[in-house]
């Protein structure tokens, strides 16, 4: 068999940036007309699952790290659902009447942590006070202190949380009827249902709960309306209803503004360290709205960097947006961490392809735990071997642009193999 010889550039030991760009994937979200459905989106595989956003009134956390929160479903300018705290406590149950609404406060979801719930959102200097209820260190249960007002869907309800089972984490609550004063009572547990869940979702009307949520497991961020404090004309913010992306648990975020996408990538241990975990950090405001008849604008020079659930590092660009009555969401993303070698028999502790698919040049980075000779080829799925070449490979990182121009557009396979050193990768020719 003739072999193919092309010439190849080596980079050795020149501070190479190991975290090297894959190519970008262009993806969409789409929330439906009148962003009607929170869609559940996982970096490596997509859409997970798409909910409507208005079969819930209030969401009971399924977590003891996130302070006993219960958020209420805001949605559109707050209107789907809206919370009174009346100043009032259990004793004043049979009291309450809808012109408690008068001199109330409006509570509001706050968008930086799951723990930030509408009924969590009375200030108190008590650091075992919850918002809706009070931390007892004897029994290590929250028990409720306050009575709210909620008007769910056009619907006055008051509401009291009697209590939280912290160990098991089961609510009990109180739900009247301000009009004919009646009330039920109603158990929400954790058990096996929501076991895999941050909330737990409920409904007023029905007196339902629900599992919305995919496993915990299986997304890192969803596309929603949420609560955010803007700045509408002189200041203070106050909270107003936005369409962006709020991160699940556990996986952080890193923000590169007035930054360009390449060197944000090369650079992205800048705008990572330390990882921010703000479940807000994407949020709403890579776009905006041009009066007065828009269209939306995206922020140019600003990427997000991710650290996902399946533990890999992606940089993520929005590319377009329809507005809110079709919720149509566009971006491009693409790994930006190196492949990491467990075996530690290994020569190498780490490598990159890139970008895949290439057009004229293959980038190859390896960082090898000592000096080596290496062999590189690249072998069509027919066997034969369009690429070799023999590579002295230098204990640290080592960069080789292979080019690949000349070769046809198609499916390939990259091998790197030394003493203790191999490496095969599928990688596609596309110009």
């Amino acid at each position: 068999m003739k072999r193919k010889f092309l010439s190849l550039i080596a980079l050795v030991g020149m501070g190479v940036n190991v975290n090297a760009q894959n190519a970008w994937v262009n993806d969409s979200v789409s929330m439906g007309a009148g962003s009607g459905n929170d869609v559940y989106y996982s970096m490596p595989t997509g859409t997970v699952k798409s909910e409507n956003n208005m079969n819930w009134h209030l969401a009971f956390s399924m977590n003891a790290g996130d302070s006993s929160s219960i958020w209420a479903n805001h949605n559109a300018g707050n209107a789907y659902v809206k919370v009174y705290n009346i100043h009032k406590d259990h004793s004043q149950w049979a009291a309450v009447t809808l012109a408690d609404t008068a001199n109330a406060n409006l509570c509001f979801n706050m968008e930086h942590k799951w723990s930030q719930g509408a009924l969590n959102d009375l200030p108190s200097a008590d650091p075992f006070n919850f918002g809706w209820g009070t931390y007892s260190q004897a029994t290590h249960n929250v028990y409720g202190d306050s009575i709210f007002i909620v008007k769910a869907n056009n619907v006055f309800y008051k509401v009291f949380i009697d209590s939280l089972q912290s160990t098991t984490m089961t609510y009990t609550l109180s739900v009247g009827d301000l009009v004919a004063n009646t009330v039920n009572t109603y158990t929400i547990a954790k058990g096996a249902k929501y076991a895999n869940s941050i909330f737990a979702y409920f409904n007023l009307a029905s007196g339902l709960d629900t599992l919305r949520e995919p496993d915990i497991a299986t997304w890192d961020v969803v596309f929603n309306r949420y609560n955010a404090m803007v700045l509408l004309g002189p200041p203070p913010a106050v909270p107003y209803s936005v369409i962006g992306a709020l991160g699940n648990r556990g996986v952080n975020f890193g923000k590169a503004l007035l930054v360009h996408v390449d060197t944000a990538c090369n650079n992205y241990g800048t705008y990572t360290n330390p990882w921010q975990t703000s479940i807000s950090t994407i949020g709403y405001d890579w776009k905006t709205f041009t009066q007065p008849a828009g269209p939306w604008v995206i922020q140019d020079s600003l990427s997000y960097f991710i650290k996902a659930k399946d533990n890999n590092i992606y940089q993520i660009q929005f590319t377009g947006y329809s507005g809110s009555g079709t919720g149509n969401i566009n971006f491009r993303k693409r790994i930006v961490t190196p492949t990491k070698v467990n075996d530690l028999q290994s020569g190498i502790s780490q490598y990159s392809v890139f970008p895949n698919p290439a057009q004229n040049l293959l980038n190859v980075v390896i960082d090898a735990k000592e000096n080596n000779d290496a062999n590189l080829q690249i072998m069509d799925l027919s066997g034969k071997i369009v690429l070799n070449a023999n590579v002295q490979v230098q204990s640290g990182v080592n960069a080789y642009a292979l080019p690949v121009q000349n070769l046809a557009n198609g499916h390939y396979v990259l091998f790197v193999n030394g003493k203790q050193l191999q490496i095969k990768e599928k990688i596609v020719i596309s110009k």
